[in-house]
């Protein structure tokens, strides 16, 4: 399973990079300025969805573009065509191709292609982060002060409080935040230490399983907004080395 999921992340990836520059919105699932498909999203999930019902028919799989199938079984494929489409769609080179494999709810296997900066993200339960092949670990920072922060870009009631936390913590402490737009982009670079943490308020399932498994691995502490160990299904996300992780909790746990 470990080389299937790479090898159909990466072709899912290099047919989206096919098409970046090219395609624009195919249609758009809500009035959310975020919430748009392209014809790669769609390129992206059949690529994905149909070599697993090749390779695997008995597996569940759960894909933000296709919807649910088998979803009750002990193998759940989770996947996101493209994480980061509204960037995609207007040029911008911060999008991801990303699945994980759970097993009973447990993630044992992550693969995030950014395809546009050719960085290929693999983890394996137990075994570590790889970018292109190399092992990979998140930021040694210790402190808030001088570390930055990435998280939700879309800015709803608990980002705001979070935000709000995070503001009143800056007159004390020079802490940077921003976001890529993209849940994989903003894990991926979390977990190689390009930023020092994560705190993410946003998303559906098939944002969040596929990036918690490669941030874990790559030395994080990965929790709900009150500390407790990060679990299948939950909607939110704090990561970062413990040290870092234990004074992010105090922005978060009233959150």
């Amino acid at each position: 399973m470990d080389t299937f999921i790479q090898k159909i992340a990466k072709a899912a990836g290099a047919a989206v990079m096919q098409k970046f520059g090219k395609v624009g919105v195919k249609y758009m699932k809500s009035d959310a300025l975020w919430d748009c498909v392209t014809e790669a999203d769609l390129i992206s999930d059949r690529i994905m969805v149909s070599a697993i019902k090749k390779q695997y028919p008995t597996h569940g799989i759960i894909s933000e573009e296709s919807g649910s199938y088998n979803h009750d079984a002990d193998y759940v494929w989770i996947i996101d065509p493209i994480d980061g489409t509204f960037n995609f769609s207007t040029g911008v080179p911060q999008f991801g191709v990303m699945i994980c494999l759970a097993y009973r709810g447990d993630i044992i296997l992550s693969a995030i292609d950014i395809p546009a900066t050719g960085e290929f993200f693999f983890a394996k339960k137990g075994k570590g982060t790889f970018m292109n092949g190399k092992r990979i670990r998140c930021s040694s920072t210790k402190r808030l002060h001088n570390s930055f922060g990435v998280g939700s870009s879309s800015i709803r009631a608990r980002t705001s409080k979070f935000l709000l936390k995070l503001v009143q913590a800056s007159k004390a402490e020079d802490i940077q935040f921003g976001s890529m737009a993209s849940m994989a982009v903003n894990a991926c670079y979390a977990a190689c230490g390009r930023r020092d943490w994560m705190v993410a308020l946003t998303g559906a399932l098939h944002d969040f399983a596929p990036v918690y498994l490669i941030l874990k691995e790559a030395g994080c502490k990965v929790t709900d907004m009150k500390g407790n160990p990060w679990k299948f299904g939950q909607l939110e996300m704090v990561a970062a080395n413990p040290a870092l992780h234990k004074q992010l909790l105090k922005l978060t746990k009233d959150v």
